[in-house]
C-alpha cells in the first residue's frame, strides 16, 4: 500500500479525490430457514417463491470525504444480446442514485466497466483522481486503463488477498448496505403477502429491486463511508473530525474574547449484519 500512502501524505490528495469502487453479488431469491407450524405436522407447505437462485450485481463507489456515486445494478439481460429490452427499460423508474446495466450473466464485465468509467468521470479534469480497486479481471483490461488515463484518473490496486483489510467498501460499507437491502426487502414483503394460483408468494419485479437498492444506498451515511476509509488505513482520520479540529483551532485564536465551542463525538454506532440476500424476480418488469 506504499502507493496509497504516497497519495495521501506526499501528494497531499484531498479525500474527495480518492475513490474506492467494488462490486458485490446478491442472491435474488429470499429463502427462509424456519417456518411456524403445529407440533406433529408431517408435511410442510412452502409458500416462498420457487425457482433457481438468481442473482444480480451491485457496483458501489465512494470518496474519502463521504460522497457516493450512483449505485450500479447489473441485471440479467437477453440470452443473445445480454441487454434488457427497450420495453423493460422504458417501464423502469430509475432514481437518481441508481444506474442500471445488464449482461447475460448479471455480472460485472469489461464492457460495463468501460461504460461506467465513461459515465462517472469527466474529460479534462483539472486535478488527478485516484481510483482504488481490487484485481477483478474486468478492472485490468487495457481499454479501461486507457480511458481512465484519458480522464486523468490514476488506478491503484489493492494487494491481492488484502481487500478485507485495505478496501474501504469491504471494511465498513458493503455489510451495512446489504443489511439495508435486506431490510428494504422485508418491509416490502410485509405489505405483499398475496400468493399465486399455485400457492406461492409473488416475486418482486425489477422495479422493486431498483427501489430496494436506491433505499439501501440512500441510508448509508457519509460518516460511515469516512470511517471505512480510516478503518482501511487509507486516511488517518475522517474529514468531519478534521473540520471539528479547524473549529477548535479558530476558537483558540479567539480566547481573549472568551469564545468557546463544545465538540461531541457521534456515539450512534451503526450495526449491520452481513448476511447473503436471496431473491427472485416475478414475470413483471
Amino acid at each position: 500500500m506504499e502507493r496509497v500512502e504516497a497519495i495521501v501524505t506526499l501528494e497531499k490528495t484531498h479525500p474527495s479525490r480518492i475513490i474506492n469502487f467494488d462490486q458485490t453479488s446478491v442472491l435474488l431469491q429470499n429463502t427462509y430457514g424456519k417456518t411456524l407450524l403445529p407440533v406433529g405436522v408431517k408435511q410442510v407447505h412452502v409458500v416462498q417463491p420457487p425457482g433457481e437462485k438468481e442473482r444480480f450485481t451491485v457496483g458501489l463507489a465512494v470518496t474519502g470525504d463521504g460522497q457516493k456515486f450512483p449505485a450500479v445494478i447489473v441485471f440479467t439481460g437477453g440470452v443473445k444480446t445480454g441487454q434488457l429490452s427497450r420495453n423493460i427499460l422504458a417501464k423502469l423508474v430509475i432514481p437518481g442514485n441508481v444506474n442500471v446495466f445488464s449482461t447475460r450473466t448479471a455480472w460485472w464485465n469489461s464492457k460495463i466497466d468501460h461504460d461506467w468509467i465513461e459515465q462517472s468521470f469527466e474529460q479534462d479534469q483539472p486535478e488527478p483522481l485516484f481510483l482504488l480497486r481490487d484485481h477483478f479481471p474486468g478492472h485490468l483490461k487495457f481499454e479501461s486503463a486507457e480511458l481512465l488515463d484519458e480522464r486523468n484518473v490514476d488506478q491503484v490496486f489493492v494487494p491481492k488477498g488484502m481487500t478485507g483489510t485495505y478496501q474501504p467498501l469491504d471494511v465498513g460499507i458493503n455489510a451495512p448496505f446489504k443489511a439495508n437491502l435486506k431490510r428494504a426487502y422485508h418491509e416490502w414483503r410485509k405489505e405483499r403477502t398475496e400468493v399465486t394460483a399455485k400457492g406461492y408468494l409473488r416475486k418482486p419485479t425489477r422495479q422493486d429491486f431498483v427501489n430496494f437498492v436506491s433505499k439501501a444506498w440512500e441510508a448509508i451515511r457519509p460518516e460511515t463511508i469516512e470511517n471505512a476509509f480510516v478503518g482501511a488505513q487509507i486516511l488517518p482520520e475522517p474529514t468531519y473530525m478534521l473540520s471539528n479540529k479547524e473549529v477548535l483551532v479558530e476558537n483558540d485564536k479567539q480566547l481573549l474574547q472568551f469564545s468557546f465551542s463544545s465538540v461531541e463525538e457521534d456515539s450512534d454506532a451503526e450495526v449491520a449484519e452481513d448476511s447473503s440476500l436471496e431473491y427472485s424476480f416475478s414475470n413483471g418488469y
